[in-house]
C-alpha cells in the first residue's frame, strides 16, 4: 500500500484563506503535501514541473476571470482531481463549477469537510483514468478485443452508477440544497409566528404544513447522508454513557408539533427505573425520529402514536418502541421495508412520499449502537418498532460488540490498548477533555470501554502497523489541541498494548477480564517512551 501522502497545489491569493486551508488539511485524517501558489499562471508551472494529485484553486485569482481558471486548469491536467474554493455558498455557482470541469466544490465556511471532498475527488479522477485505461487497453490489444469489450461494459456500468450515486448525492444533499431548505423553514415559521404582522388562522395551519414538508425533505438529506457515511466508513459511533428519558424528551417537543399539523397525538411513557445506556445519543436520537415521523405518515387524523421506554435487567438493554394504529404491514413485506429504498404499497397511503431510506437507515445506526431492531405487526391493527440499546456495562458491551464481529466473520487482527493519564491526579474536566478526544478519534468498527473515570480501554480492528498509525493520529491531534489550549497542555496519556490478537484470542482475552476480581487490566511489561504527548509500552 502506497502511505505517501496526497500532493495538493493551492492556488490561493489570500494569504490568511490559504493559512487556513493548510491548517485543515493538516488536522484531517489524511497525509497531505500541500505546495502554494498565488496565481494561476504560477501555478501551472509548478504542476509543469511536479504532479500532483489534486488542485484547489480560488475563483478570484489576479491573473484569471471566474471560472475561465477551470476550464483552463481542466483542459491541461486531466490527471490532477480539480476542486473549486469559494466564499460563496450558492449552488448555481457550483453547477456551473462542476460544467466547466471542475471534479468538485468547497465553500470556505465548510473546511471541516475538507479531507472528504478531497477523497471523493481523488476517486472521482481515479474512476475516469480506470476508464481510459480499459479504452486504450481494448485499442492496442485487438486480439482480444471481444473479452476486453465485455469486461469494459461491466465495469463501465459499474463505474457509471457509481458516478450517477455521487452526482446525485451531491446535488440533493450538500449544503447548497440544505441552506434553502433551512430559509423557507425560517421564513414560514417566522409567518406563522405572526412577526410581519397577523394572519388568519388557515393561513398559520398552511403554513405549519410547509415547516413540516421541509422537515421531511431535511430527514432524506440527513438519511442520505448517513448513507453515504456509512458506505465510505465515515459513520462515527460517538459511544457514551447517556439517559434514554433524556434522549426522548429531547427530540418530542418538535416531533408532537409535527404530529399536531396532521392531528395526531404523541403519548409518551418514559422508563420508571432510570437506567443508565452506553451508545451514541445522537444516533439513538436519529433512529427514533425516523420511526416515529414514519409512524405519524402512516396515522390517521385522530390515532395516537405511543412511545416507550423499558429497560430490562435481564436483558441488560434498554428497549425503545414507537407503536402506531395504522393499517399495518402483511408478513411477506416486512423485511422488504429495512432494505434500502424498500417500501410497503398499501391501499389506504398510496400518497405516503418518501425515498425508502428511513428504515434502512435506522436498522445501521441501531447495529452501531449495538442493539437490534424489530417489527411486530398486524394489518388493519397497527405496527410497533423497537430497538435496543446496552446498558452502560462494560461486559455486556463487549459481549455485543464480539458477537457482531463474529457475525461479520471477520479476519481482521484486534488490537487491544489499556489507556491512563500519566498523573495519578487528573480534574473532571481533564478527563472529560480526553475522553472527548479518544471519542473523536476512535472509528465505528472500533470500541471504547471506559471502566475507570481516568480509564479506558481501547479494541481496534487494526493490525501493528495500522494500530502504530492511529497513535501517530493520537499524537498530531495532541499536539494541535496542545497549542491552542489555554490551561496549557493535556497530560501524557499512556497507551499500553495488551497485545495484538486473533478475533477468539481477543474474546478469550477480554473475557478473562472482565470475570477476574481485578480491576482494570493486566498491563503488559516492556520498555516504555514517551512521544509528543503519548505515552507507548513497547
Amino acid at each position: 500500500m502506497n502511505n505517501d501522502p496526497t500532493k495538493v497545489l493551492l492556488i490561493e491569493d489570500e494569504p490568511g484563506d490559504a493559512t487556513l486551508v493548510k491548517i485543515s488539511l493538516g488536522r484531517s485524517a489524511g497525509e497531505y503535501e500541500v505546495h502554494h501558489a498565488t496565481t494561476l499562471n504560477a501555478g501551472i508551472a509548478m504542476f509543469e514541473h511536479e504532479q500532483f494529485q489534486v488542485i484547489i484553486t480560488d475563483l478570484g485569482l489576479p491573473d484569471s476571470e471566474g471560472l475561465s481558471a477551470v476550464s483552463r486548469l481542466s483542459s491541461e491536467f486531466r490527471s490532477a482531481a480539480i476542486i473549486v474554493l469559494s466564499g460563496l455558498d450558492d449552488e448555481d455557482l457550483y453547477i456551473q463549477a462542476i460544467s466547466s470541469g471542475a471534479d468538485n466544490f468547497l465553500c470556505k465556511s465548510d473546511l471541516q469537510f475538507i479531507h472528504r471532498t478531497v477523497q471523493q475527488s481523488i476517486q472521482r479522477q481515479l474512476h475516469r483514468n480506470e476508464i481510459k485505461r480499459l479504452v486504450d487497453a481494448v485499442q492496442n490489444q485487438k486480439s482480444v478485443l471481444q473479452q476486453q469489450s465485455v469486461e469494459l461494459e461491466e465495469k463501465n456500468a459499474h463505474l457509471k452508477n457509481l458516478c450517477d450515486s455521487s452526482q446525485t448525492f451531491v446535488n440533493n444533499v450538500s449544503h447548497e440544497f440544505r441552506t434553502p431548505l433551512c430559509v423557507v423553514k425560517q421564513y414560514a415559521n417566522l409567518l406563522a409566528d405572526g412577526v410581519v404582522g397577523p394572519i388568519a388562522p388557515d393561513q398559520c395551519r398552511m403554513l405549519r404544513v410547509i415547516e413540516d414538508r421541509v422537515d421531511d425533505l431535511n430527514n432524506m438529506v440527513d438519511d442520505m447522508l448517513d448513507i453515504s457515511r456509512h458506505e465510505s466508513g465515515l459513520l462515527a459511533a460517538k459511544r457514551d454513557c447517556c439517559d434514554p428519558n433524556e434522549i426522548v424528551e429531547r427530540i418530542l417537543s418538535g416531533l408532537r408539533q409535527r404530529a399536531a399539523i396532521r392531528g395526531v397525538e404523541l403519548s409518551y411513557t418514559p422508563d420508571e427505573t432510570k437506567r443508565t445506556l452506553f451508545g451514541d445519543a445522537e444516533k439513538i436520537s436519529r433512529t427514533l425520529i425516523n420511526l416515529i415521523v414514519n409512524a405519524i405518515k402512516f396515522s390517521a387524523t385522530g390515532d395516537t402514536v405511543t412511545i416507550q421506554v423499558n429497560a430490562s435487567d435481564t436483558q441488560r438493554e434498554c428497549c425503545f418502541s414507537v407503536t402506531d394504529r395504522g393499517p399495518g404491514i402483511e408478513e411477506e413485506q416486512q423485511a422488504l421495508i429495512f432494505q434500502r429504498f424498500g417500501q410497503v404499497n398499501t391501499s389506504l397511503h398510496q400518497s405516503i412520499d418518501g425515498v425508502g431510506l428511513g428504515l434502512n437507515i435506522a436498522k445501521e445506526l441501531v447495529d452501531l449502537n449495538l442493539g437490534t431492531l424489530s417489527l411486530v405487526s398486524e394489518v388493519g391493527v397497527g405496527s410497533t418498532f423497537s430497538f435496543t440499546v446496552p446498558y452502560d456495562d462494560d461486559a455486556e458491551v463487549a459481549k455485543r460488540y464480539f458477537a457482531r464481529l463474529s457475525a461479520t466473520e471477520t479476519t481482521e487482527p484486534i488490537t487491544i490498548f489499556s489507556i491512563s493519564s500519566a498523573e495519578q491526579d487528573i480534574t473532571d474536566e481533564t478527563a472529560r477533555e480526553i475522553k472527548l478526544l479518544l471519542n473523536f478519534l476512535v472509528r465505528a468498527p472500533d470500541l471504547l470501554l471506559h471502566p475507570q473515570p481516568t480509564e479506558w480501554i481501547l479494541i481496534l480492528r487494526a493490525n501493528r502497523k495500522q494500530s502504530m498509525e492511529f497513535l501517530a493520529r493520537v499524537t498530531a491531534e495532541i499536539e494541535s489541541i496542545n497549542r491552542n489550549r489555554p490551561q496549557g497542555p493535556l497530560p501524557c496519556i499512556q497507551f499500553r498494548p495488551e497485545g495484538c490478537f486473533e478475533l477468539e484470542e481477543a474474546i478469550a482475552m477480554m473475557t478473562r477480564r472482565f470475570d477476574s476480581k481485578h480491576q482494570g487490566p493486566k498491563l503488559s511489561s516492556g520498555r516504555t517512551a514517551e512521544v509528543k504527548g503519548v505515552y507507548y509500552a513497547n
